[in-house]
Formats: structure tokens, C-alpha cells, sequence
């Protein structure tokens, strides 16, 4: 019952949910709406001021894409291959695994961000090596464990506010 009650509600949520473009060029409108009558700014100021703002957020996200394919580029490099094997030799239980994921999340986490990747191969690797791991609980602990990016060397919202502008 309750499996049906799943699937009649995923096939309703893919019908009728509109992509997230959508959502983007609706909040796009209602803010330059707001912006126009609240503000008193005429339109070709709203939109010099949208064109600088998106291209601000466009440097922005191409740091943080460039942080997170250099962390996978880390991740699959033959010297952190051979360091997850080593590691990965003392590690027999599922209960090992989950705790041992997290672990070395967090603390790469704090370095970087981008570095979480890392963790992703790690525990790929376990789930491929352990018998009984459970696939969506361990991918549930590397979230987890990439809670600690916050307040680690590489976290964004600190950067952002130390930065000048």
C-alpha cells in the first residue's frame, strides 16, 4: 500500500512539476516587477542591473565548478588510489565503513569542499569491497560528512564576506 501510494505520488510530482527553469524565470519576473514599482528604477536600469548581477553569480559558480572538478581530478589521481587502498584494507564491517566514511569526510571537508569528492570514490569502493553495506545509507553519510565545509578553509560564505565590494 504504502509502495503505491509512493509511485502514484512520484508519477504525479513528474507530470505536473514544471522544470526549474521555470521557477528561475518566475522569481526573475516577480523581482524585476517588485524592483520596478517599489523602487521607481526605470527598465533599462533593472536590466543593466540583472545583466551585472547574473555575470557576478556566473564567476562565482565557475569557481565553485572549478573547485569541485579539481577535487575529482584529486580523487581519481594514482596517489589517493593507492592511500584508499591502503586505507581500506583494516575496514571489514558495514558499521566500520559508515563510520570510517564520515570520518574522513569531515576532515577533508574542512580543507576543501571540493575535496568531498573524495569521499565519494572512498566510499564507492567500500561498497564495491564490504559485503552488506547499505548503498543509500552510505551515500546518506558522505552528505553527512560534508557538513563540516562550513567552517573549514574552503567555505564560501566566509570568503564571500571578507572579500571587497
Amino acid at each position: 500500500m504504502v509502495t503505491q501510494l509512493g509511485e502514484r505520488f512520484t508519477h504525479l510530482f513528474l507530470r505536473y512539476m514544471p522544470d526549474a527553469f521555470v521557477f528561475a524565470l518566475i522569481l526573475t519576473i516577480v523581482a524585476g516587477l517588485g524592483a520596478f514599482f517599489w523602487l521607481d528604477a526605470s527598465f533599462l536600469e533593472l536590466i543593466q542591473s540583472w545583466y551585472n548581477g547574473f555575470f557576478d553569480l556566473l564567476t562565482f559558480g565557475m569557481q565553485i565548478v572549478l573547485i569541485i572538478i579539481t577535487g575529482f581530478s584529486i580523487a581519481l589521481s594514482p596517489v589517493v588510489n593507492k592511500a584508499i587502498d591502503h586505507l581500506t584494507q583494516y575496514i571489514k564491517t558495514p558499521k566500520q565503513v559508515y563510520f570510517f566514511v564520515i570520518f574522513i569526510g569531515m576532515l577533508l571537508s574542512l580543507v576543501s569542499f571540493g575535496w568531498i569528492v573524495i569521499t565519494c570514490v572512498l566510499a564507492r569502493e567500500l561498497a564495491m569491497r564490504i559485503k552488506g553495506i547499505n548503498y543509500p545509507f552510505l551515500v546518506a553519510c558522505v552528505y553527512f560528512s560534508m557538513n563540516t565545509w562550513v567552517m573549514g578553509l574552503s567555505s564560501s560564505i566566509p570568503l564571500l564576506l571578507n572579500t571587497e565590494e
